[in-house]
């Protein structure tokens, strides 16, 4: 849903100046092995590989610890000087590029490329995909992981109209609300051990691992950015199809999102 015509990384600069430090369950290798499965992450070793929308870095950083040849960072907001102060001692490791995915024009360069909750705040999405698609070279692989649609029909309903009064608040204001329903989700997830509420899995298997401080960030990532969009299985399998993609696996995540990967 695009509610304004700001580009959305606008929306997400300042956020990681405040929501900078990479701590806990949101910025460890379990967390990342868990989005990207089925994927196998050694992979890597030895290989030039690109993440699309690197944030304050915590994928970066994990990223590193599977030995690459090299990383290249995209990130094209303010939140890099956060991604790199994240990485100070990967930067032999790691290049950063302050750049839109939009304006991504390596050829034929990468062996694998990730964008880890990216794509769905990119009203461009699929120049940003074919760009990505362009910059792999023959077999090379990109892994994706976006919001699912598909049983989160209320969720996405309520957050929808909820964003269009929370994306005109000052942070600090926006900030009070997430804590707020931070508390409020305590005896939610309580109530989700006896009933198939919405976002039940989720809220379990990545959501309560998470400290009190990375949930409210996770809830402020939800209702700060102009753009977010929710993929249905088809639709997110043709935008790949369309891009070029062939060997197009989409894999459920906690019923909740999507992560998909495609191979050039």
């Amino acid at each position: 849903m695009k509610i304004n015509h700001k580009d959305s990384y606008f929306d997400f600069g300042s956020q990681f100046k405040v929501d900078n430090k990479i701590d806990g369950y949101h910025g460890s290798k379990e967390m990342l092995e868990d989005i990207v499965y089925p994927f196998k992450l050694n992979k890597v070793k030895n290989k030039l590989i690109m993440e699309v929308g690197s944030g304050s870095g915590r994928i970066l950083k994990n990223l590193v610890k599977y030995n690459p040849k090299k990383i290249f960072g995209v990130e094209p907001s303010e939140a890099i000087k956060v991604a790199r102060e994240n990485n100070i001692k990967n930067l032999n490791k790691i290049e950063f590029k302050n750049i839109k995915g939009e304006d991504i024009s390596e050829k034929k360069k990468f062996d694998f490329v990730f964008s880890l909750g990216v794509i769905h705040h990119t009203p461009n999405y699929q120049t940003v995909c074919k760009n990505v698609f362009n910059s792999l070279k023959k077999n090379g692989q990109f892994v994706c992981w976006v919001y699912g649609y598909e049983g989160n029909e209320i969720y996405v309903f309520i957050f929808d109209n909820l964003r269009r009064i929370t994306i005109l608040l000052p942070d600090f204001i926006l900030r009070l609300i997430c804590n707020f329903l931070n508390l409020i989700l305590y005896p939610y997830i309580f109530l989700c051990r006896f009933f198939s509420l919405p976002m039940r899995d989720y809220l379990f298997n990545v959501f309560s691992k998470c400290s009190y401080e990375k949930r409210n960030y996770i809830i402020f990532d939800q209702l700060n950015p102009s753009f977010s969009k929710y993929f249905k299985k088809e639709e997110i399998s043709k935008v790949m199809k369309k891009t070029g993609f062939k060997k197009i696996k989409v894999y459920r995540r906690h019923n909740y999102s999507w992560t998909i990967i495609s191979q050039k």
